[in-house]
């Protein structure tokens, strides 16, 4: 049985004009398929274009996962990510 892993993936939340950065956590494997276990999202900034509030969450996350790598700690990211203002939304809802 393959065991679970999780990955992360930045885009962004909102609708035409107002986008929120947002970091979306998947969980499974190549073999069991990916699931949106959780997302997170900044709403305290906004961008009225999409591509300039994934470009955010894109820098938010490399700079989380520098923290990993620096403390090495899973808790960094989720650490760095909550410092920065990223909170977990309830029935989120996900556009493709």
């Amino acid at each position: 049985m393959a065991k679970q892993k999780f990955k992360f993936e930045p885009g962004s939340y909102g609708d035409v004009g107002n986008f929120m950065p947002s970091i979306a956590c998947l969980k499974g494997s190549m073999e069991t398929g990916w699931k949106y276990h959780f997302v997170l999202v900044k709403s305290d900034i906004n961008y009225q274009k999409e591509q300039e509030a994934i470009l955010h969450a894109t820098k938010d996350l490399d700079y989380a996962f520098e923290q990993k790598q620096m403390v090495g700690s899973d808790h960094a990211v989720a650490d760095s990510l909550k410092s920065k203002g990223y909170l977990s939304v309830e029935n989120f809802n996900i556009v493709k």
